[in-house]
């Protein structure tokens, strides 16, 4: 019989911090339930860039290159998130074919150069 793999959850209150730019990588988020602003400063504002919902996946590009957050992940109401950790999205990645994980890293290093 296969094993389920059991995944930590969390849950985030309205207008709670999921993480701040610039603070070093530790996980990435799947949204289970409710959504997420991702937030950038521009012009001394927080600009809303993207409002994620249920089924999308953020906070994966440090995972990708080990930077610092490129943006804020503030949640915009209730929200559930599967936590997926360096160690869970390396497994996922190396078991993708080289194509694959080569395009994987070039358009995380493309996306960072474009938002730098």
């Amino acid at each position: 019989m296969a094993s389920k793999e059991v995944l930590e959850r969390q849950v985030f209150g309205t207008g709670e911090v999921i993480f701040r730019i610039g603070e070093p990588p530790r996980v990435a988020y799947l949204i289970q339930s409710g959504q997420v602003n991702i937030v950038v400063p521009v012009d001394d504002k927080d600009k809303v860039v993207d409002t994620l919902v249920a089924g999308e996946l953020f906070g994966e590009m440090a995972l990708v290159d080990s930077q610092p957050r490129s943006a804020t992940a503030v949640a915009q109401q209730a929200t559930t998130c599967i936590v997926i950790t360096p160690i869970d999205f390396q497994r996922r990645l190396e078991k993708s074919d080289a194509f694959v994980r080569a395009m994987v890293r070039l358009l995380t290093k493309r996306l960072r150069k474009m938002t730098s």
